[in-house]
């Protein structure tokens, strides 16, 4: 799932709990991609390039299912004492969370049950299916904004960037070429998606929709 659907995603714990603010709640459903980010600059985890596809196909450190369970864990014993917040801890976790749930079912088989452990992966492989897997992501981010109440500005930011991840997802051939050669580029893609969707969706999530009641 692209960086726009993930911060949705927030909102959606957000409207549960609308005492809490929404940044902490931003950066928790983008923890695990933050991690696959500096795992690339590092050159510790990798993509690849072959038969003209784009394949996420070794990231077991930021996106196993024990890592994305032991870093719920790890910020919810630093969030409970540090922030004397129960509550932000929980949702926090539940952020974390919910980014493995979510790209194990959009990502190829690559997301490993632990990182030493080349079997069992997962994956429904929505991604191999771009017109599929954009319909289904848009669908999701709207479906949040729903849930959320959220204003026409709100939606109007889920739309345009999902629009925006279309060349993305049907990139193929030659297209990829640049990928190839600079590895930075989709490290660096996504960084700028997660930090311009964190910043639109938390100044319009915070704008009450005209005539509507809201608990943002």
């Amino acid at each position: 799932m692209y960086a726009i659907n993930h911060a949705a995603t927030a909102l959606l714990i957000k409207k549960n709990k609308p005492e809490l603010p929404l940044w902490p709640l931003l950066i928790s459903v983008q923890l695990v991609e933050i991690g696959w980010v500096i795992f690339n600059y590092l050159g510790i985890e990798h993509y690849s390039v072959t038969t003209g596809k784009l394949h996420l196909d070794f990231l077991p450190y930021s996106h196993s299912v024990f890592s994305g369970v032991l870093a719920a864990l790890l910020s919810y014993v630093i969030l409970t004492p540090g922030f004397k917040n129960r509550k932000l801890a929980i949702a926090f976790a539940i952020g974390v969370l919910s980014h493995i749930a979510i790209d194990l079912i959009f990502h190829e088989h690559d997301i490993r049950l632990f990182p030493f452990a080349e079997h069992p992966v997962w994956g429904l492989g929505i991604i191999k299916y771009p017109l599929v897997n954009f319909i289904l992501e848009l669908l999701y981010g709207i479906g949040c904004w729903w849930y959320f109440g959220g204003n026409k500005k709100l939606l109007a930011v889920i739309i345009i960037f999902n629009l925006a991840d279309l060349p993305t997802m049907f990139a193929s051939g030659d297209a990829l070429n640049p990928l190839k050669l600079y590895p930075f580029i989709l490290p660096t893609f996504i960084l700028i998606q997660i930090l311009l969707t964190w910043y639109f969706v938390w100044r319009y999530a915070r704008q009450k929709p005209v005539g509507t009641r809201s608990s943002n």
